[in-house]
């Protein structure tokens, strides 16, 4: 697969979703008083969420888009000011005006705004991110679409949907959620919801950042960006490298670098080319605190400091567009990327043998389960990942009588692999080590769809649509148990994914509705025990409903509420057994109901200040039970039903501001039967409702292009268990302080 992607990897791209495909003729009027940094509701943004304005002049006529503002890539919304009256579902943009004001140190923190998103950061540095939608399992953000740029992310889409590293925040300069029947257009998953992550994008102008951050636990950062214009073609690059000691003593370092070069390809023709890479090199345990340790101490450091994952990945991307009038379009999506993972994780036991040595040993060794002990070696697992797909996407606008169709054609070819090592290893720092077991695995995925965005009058549209994905995998185990040996397995799978959605209204105010088949392809999944095997399972199967409506009442409110109801005939989850056994399992039937809700405040519009102050709160309630068996209506684990946050925004023309952010979980289980109750492991038992708090403060001196920036995350230094899982206690991150300074500078534009 590397040979195979090599040349590849001298390309890059993004595609523009057909679900943004507005009719110029048509354009509405943009109210230029709209606030523009989050548009999770309300619709009349009078500036797109990339920050760049879309207000059109008199007349209805939409304005000439700037080079930037053209979108060559996938945005599962867009940035049209009616973008989300487009869209047949609920949907959220958080823009670079967001991103600015919030200056988060990981994905986390931003997703956390999202209605109806649950995220959980159990590590140093933010190396890895759980995300979930509206109830479903989180752990590394495998029951969500992850896309950047339109692109998957996951190491294998199909296979093995998880995201072991965490988007980069720096990257990008928005982020979109799509939930409801708009998940048909990109698949393979369209459970809950897709993300969307929209890359910087180059400059019409030289431009240079330079972005510098240092603070607590020995946290630093710094940032490189330069940007220009080559004749008719832009270009961009950036890197980023941050490290730090970890705040439970787990040191990391990661780099990560990014280029983009647009280039017209003649007069109806237009392309981009995007190279990245990142790499990841960081403690990372899989066993955490028992009871009674977390108890005594609940901030104790890693028990297992040798346990180190050092991760590598390269993308590449090359899209062409091809206009061939102004209601027709073709883009065709070439792209590929690369995964290599070595992870070292030391041998542990709960229940001492007497014919073993253990050289160290932690806990409390006179109650049974109280203490962990550690062997003289460790397991290597050594995991090689390669994607390459093309995907043609066709829009073409046209009336029928009295009747305007937005109907949008597509597949997707993609090919996938994987390699699995398991070594024994004689010390728990070596990386080499005695071969127990190989698996090797191929997979062929093919998908098409159509949809129709049907315009029965301005203020209704129905889109109907079908998606049909088909994937073949094949697995070789080549040796077992130390043993050479061949054991071949072939799995089909093919899933009929129809949805339809509906929006009645203006972009100012509108009821929206819709249903959609819910499919995850079988997956494999990774045993938490170091000695256990992969094993496969069957993928998730269901049908999803969500009802909402939202609007601007003023120009200084906005807001949505959204209604929502799945009901899956099986679900991949956490293994709902008491047993501490943290890995995936088919756990059947459930239900998933619930509602959603944001609310944005302009008080500065309401008051009539002459300062930027802005309120947004958001609420979701979401109950996902059993339907089933021994656990029959108990909640999932880790499923939260109540989730709060809410922001306070204030900007200043003098360069002057700051945000305030509180964020709520309540709480949680880790087992299917619902124990409330820690054993002695801290594998089971509740996990109680977090309240975090985090605070900014910037000033910017526009003349110089100078930003001075504090800020403090997790005001309030609380301690709190974000986890039991894979096995024992993992606390929240604690207090941190950090102190950035920012350059920026451009030079006047080229003629």
């Amino acid at each position: 697969m590397k040979r195979a992607l090599g040349p590849l990897l001298t390309a890059a791209a993004l595609v523009t979703s057909p679900l943004r495909a507005e009719d110029p003729r048509r354009e509405p009027p943009t109210d230029p008083a709209a606030t523009p940094d989050v548009a999770a509701a309300g619709g009349a943004s009078g500036e797109a969420p990339g920050g760049t304005s879309t207000t059109a002049p008199a007349g209805g006529a939409a304005p000439t888009a700037k080079p930037e503002e053209r979108e060559l890539e996938v945005r599962v919304v867009g940035s049209r000011a009616d973008a989300l009256q487009k869209v047949p579902g609920s949907g959220t943009v958080i823009g670079a005006k967001a991103l600015e004001r919030a200056q988060p140190v990981d994905t986390a923190e931003v997703l956390r705004r999202v209605p109806g998103v649950q995220v959980r950061q159990e590590t140093s540095g933010g190396s890895r991110i759980d995300v979930s939608i509206r109830g479903l399992e989180a752990g590394r953000s495998r029951r969500v679409l992850m896309l950047e740029d339109g692109i998957p992310m996951a190491l294998n889409p199909y296979t093995e949907p998880d995201l072991n590293h965490a988007p980069m925040i720096e990257r990008y300069r928005a982020i979109e959620v799509v939930k409801g029947s708009g998940n048909i257009l990109f698949g393979p998953q369209t459970l809950a919801g897709t993300i969307n992550f929209v890359t910087i994008a180059p400059p019409e102008r030289q431009t240079l950042v330079l972005d510098l951050d240092g603070g607590s636990y020995g946290y630093a950062r710094a940032l490189g960006r330069y940007g220009d214009t080559v004749g008719s073609a832009r270009w961009v690059t950036q890197i980023v490298h941050r490290r730090g000691d970890g705040f439970r003593e787990q040191p990391f370092e990661s780099t990560n670098g990014l280029a983009k070069i647009v280039f017209p390809t003649g007069t109806d023709g237009e392309a981009v080319v995007r190279l990245g890479f990142q790499r990841d090199d960081a403690a990372s345990d899989d066993i955490g605190l028992t009871r009674d340790m977390y108890r005594r101490d609940p901030r104790r450091g890693t028990l297992s400091p040798s346990a180190q994952l050092v991760l590598n990945r390269y993308d590449a991307a090359l899209i062409h567009e091809q206009r061939f009038s102004s209601d027709t379009k073709l883009k065709s999506l070439l792209y590929g990327y690369i995964t290599d993972r070595v992870w070292r994780r030391p041998d542990w036991v709960r229940a001492p043998s007497p014919t073993e040595q253990y050289p160290r040993v932690e806990g409390d060794t006179s109650t049974p389960g109280g203490a962990v002990y550690f062997g003289e070696g460790n397991t290597v697992l050594d995991r090689d990942y390669g994607v390459i797909g093309f995907e043609p996407r066709l829009e073409h606008r046209m009336k029928t009588a009295f009747v305007e169709h937005t109907i949008d054609v597509g597949g997707r070819v993609l090919r996938e692999e994987a390699r699995y090592q398991q070594r024994r290893g004689g010390y728990p720092e070596t990386y080499a080590g005695s071969l127990e077991f190989e698996q090797r695995r191929q997979s062929w995925a093919a998908a098409a769809y159509v949809q129709d965005r049907i315009a029965f009058r301005d203020d209704l549209l129905v889109t109907p649509g079908i998606r049909v994905e088909h994937v073949t995998a094949e697995t070789f185990t080549l040796r077992e148990a130390g043993v050479d040996t061949f054991d071949a397995g072939s799995k089909p799978s093919t899933g009929v994914i129809p949805g339809v959605g509906m929006v009645y209204g203006t972009k100012r105010a509108h009821v929206f509705g819709g249903t959609h088949f819910g499919f995850a392809p079988p997956r494999i999944t990774s045993s938490v025990s170091a000695r256990g095997r992969p094993q496969a399972l069957r993928g998730d199967r269901g049908i999803s409903y969500e009802l909402g409506g939202r609007g601007e009442a003023t120009r200084w409110l906005r807001g949505e509420a959204t209604a929502f109801l799945s009901n899956y005939s099986n679900q991949v989850a956490v293994n709902p057994s008491a047993t501490g056994e943290g890995a995936l399992a088919d756990v059947g039937a459930t239900n998933i109901a619930g509602a959603e809700s944001g609310l944005q405040v302009a008080l500065d519009k309401l008051l009539h200040l002459g300062t930027i102050v802005e309120l947004g709160a958001r609420y979701t309630y979401a109950r996902a039970t059993f339907r089933y068996g021994q656990f029959a209506g108990n909640l999932l684990p880790y499923a939260p039903e109540h989730s709060f946050n809410t922001n306070l925004d204030v900007e200043h023309r003098s360069g002057l501001g700051g945000q305030v952010a509180y964020a709520f979980v309540g709480p949680q289980f880790a087992d299917g039967a619902n124990t409330r109750s820690e054993d002695v492991y801290g594998l089971v038992g509740v996990l109680d409702s977090r309240h975090v708090v985090d605070a900014m403060f910037h000033y910017r001196h526009r003349p110089s292009g100078l930003s001075l920036r504090l800020s403090v995350k997790n005001l309030l230094d609380s301690t709190y268990v974000i986890a039991r899982r894979p096995e024992g206690i993992f606390a929240g991150p604690y207090r941190q302080i950090l102190l950035g300074l920012r350059w920026e500078w451009e030079g006047r534009a080229r003629e």
